[in-house]
């Protein structure tokens, strides 16, 4: 949701699945240094979700279900690349602490086990829809997003609600607003969730403000979940420093009126959770809109469905982006018998209209001199979306070659058919269709493993072209159960993980550097593009081995990252459609 008070506006982001790591190999700085992320805040976030109940999250031991220490170590010795497919073991969800652990635990940061601690309080609190839990901990920090010169803009949708939330709040930014940002999932560290004019709070300050939070779930009794204690440390946060904007997650339908409520665009997605169709999905989405709200609707959705939801519900309006800006100039991109437009320029488009809404709350926005800025806050693109980098050097075997021939790279978290159709579509449209393709796809567990990757292989020459890899996340899809998923890929590049006595839970740490590795070596040999595509949790690996540096957490944290969330539960949060 986005909002926006006359002094005061805050934004958040959440994306659709959560950002973790689990492979991380340094030590997160205890400053506030950040990775480029534009500043602004806008809400982009689900409407349904999910109320935590259970024990006190402050009852289990801060080294609760860490894996093994020699899980840690490389596996080169006992991992080869297959061209057949192999049984890879899945992985071990738990086991019991041991001494170690607890010495261990002795020499961690105040950092590292708070941020331990709630990474694993879904463990001890179970997931239930409602928002109860949210309601009560946004009254106990003194709920300051309902306070009523704060307007709030709300985005939700299936693809593109992270970019326009993030494009909204940049342009607010750059028109002399403070902006808070709320985004899920992060890249590379926790404390990316919540920015102030695009830096990520420091370590510190998570310290002070997430202590607090836990604190009051304790005293007041609260069960509150993952979601619902982030959210409420970015209500919190945004609240300390007096941001001008500030925008957040989906456990923002407690938010009770909306500014404006921004829908982007529908496809399937969490069918178990939201419907298997459009249209329910749709309706689901449609939660967001408030009575006596406006409701802004992207391209690429049931416009007749949500149309009529926002009748129902007694919507101030409803627009679509036509009502706004006029029908798009640039012209289609085209793969096979569909048309796309440039999800990019779409999404730009989104945040421009959405900002025209609520200029009448925002002065700033106002005159020849804002348009400008506004033109030049929507123009930024958010990391791994259609991100470009050119590599200066191919490299074999972790050492720079001495062929001196470049090449490029996009990073892009394409993590669904109707993304990776895009992705494909933009790649077609912005690159010779001649150019020859390698991809390197790693998935979440829960997404359409064999259409999304059917996909991918319709347009490369053939399954060597791909290089299949797992992120060390345990809502990441192994390598086994994508090879199930579609055979067609056996004779791609994977590394088979082997499960012994130094990997116990048979998770591939190197799966991503390895393949990325490999990838950038072929392709600097082929003249081919490389692209890196699918789940957010591949990226801050295949960030750092293409030599992109930002803070990341350490492996202290990592290695409970998604601990107790099943696939979508930190996305859906605590709203609810149903109750607001």
């Amino acid at each position: 949701m986005l909002w926006v008070r006359l002094s005061t506006i805050t934004l958040t982001c959440s994306m659709a699945l959560a950002f973790s790591r689990l492979a991380a190999r340094r030590l997160a700085t205890r400053t506030s240094e950040s990775h480029s992320i534009p500043a602004a805040v806008f809400l982009a976030g689900r409407h349904r979700a999910f109320d935590g109940c259970g024990s006190d999250t402050s009852a289990f031991p801060c080294w609760a279900t860490p894996p093994a220490s020699a899980s840690h170590r490389k596996l080169s010795s006992t991992m080869s690349d297959h061209s057949v497919a192999a049984d890879v073991v899945e992985p071990v969800t738990s086991r019991q602490p041991t001494s170690d652990d607890e010495e261990k635990a002795e020499e961690w940061t105040n950092y590292e086990r708070l941020v331990r601690k709630l990474y694993m309080t879904n463990l001890f609190n179970p997931v239930k829809l409602g928002l109860e839990n949210m309601d009560k901990l946004h009254g106990s920090i003194g709920s300051p997003m309902d306070r009523s010169d704060i307007a709030v803009v709300h985005v939700a949708g299936s693809n593109g609600k992270g970019s326009v939330a993030l494009k909204t709040a940049n342009a607010l930014h750059c028109c002399g607003y403070k902006v808070g940002l709320f985004v899920s999932p992060h890249i590379s560290s926790f404390r990316e969730r919540v920015q102030i004019n695009g830096q990520p709070i420091s370590e510190v300050q998570v310290e002070q403000h997430l202590q607090k939070i836990f604190d009051l779930c304790e005293q007041e009794d609260i069960p509150a979940t993952f979601f619902e204690i982030t959210t409420a440390l970015a209500f919190h946060v945004f609240g300390e420093e007096s941001v001008d904007v500030a925008g957040r997650l989906d456990a923002t339908n407690v938010i009770k009126q909306p500014a404006l409520s921004i829908i982007t665009s529908i496809a399937l997605e969490h069918t178990r959770i939201l419907g298997d169709t459009v249209e329910k999905i749709a309706l689901e989405k449609g939660g967001i809109i408030k009575e006596g709200c406006p409701v802004l609707f992207g391209d690429n959705l049931p416009l007749g469905v949500l149309q009529q939801c926002a009748r129902e519900k007694n919507a101030s309006a409803h627009y679509r982006l036509e009502d706004m800006l006029g029908k798009i100039d640039e012209p289609a991109m085209i793969h096979g018998d569909e048309s796309f437009e440039d999800y990019d320029v779409q999404n730009s488009r989104i945040a421009t209209a959405g900002l025209m809404l609520i200029e009448p709350r925002l002065s700033k926005l106002r005159g020849d001199e804002a348009a400008d800025k506004v033109k030049l806050g929507v123009s930024i693109r958010p990391p791994c979306r259609f991100e470009e980098l050119v590599t200066a050097k191919s490299r074999h075997d972790g050492e720079e070659s001495s062929q001196p021939k470049s090449t490029k790279v996009i990073l892009d978290v394409a993590h669904n058919p109707q993304a990776m159709h895009y992705l494909i579509a933009k790649l077609n449209a912005k690159f010779p269709k001649d150019l020859k393709k390698r991809i390197v796809v790693g998935m979440s567990a829960d997404k359409d493993l064999k259409y999304c990757t059917d996909i991918l292989l319709d347009h490369v020459s053939d399954a060597r072209a791909l290089h299949l890899v797992e992120a060390s996340h345990p809502r990441a899809a192994s390598i086994s159960s994508i090879l199930d998923a579609n055979p067609k890929l056996i004779h791609s590049h994977y590394t088979k993980p082997c499960k012994d006595e130094l990997n116990r839970d048979g998770r591939d740490e190197t799966s991503v550097s390895t393949q990325v590795r490999k990838a950038l070596d072929l392709a600097a040999r082929n003249d081919e593009i490389v692209i890196i595509c699918g789940s957010v949790f591949i990226m801050a690996d295949a960030r750092e081995e293409l030599g992109i540096i930002e803070p990341r957490d350490s492996r202290v944290i990592a290695e409970v990252s998604g601990a107790g969330m099943r696939s979508s539960q930190e996305n859906f949060g605590s709203s609810s459609s149903s109750t607001r």
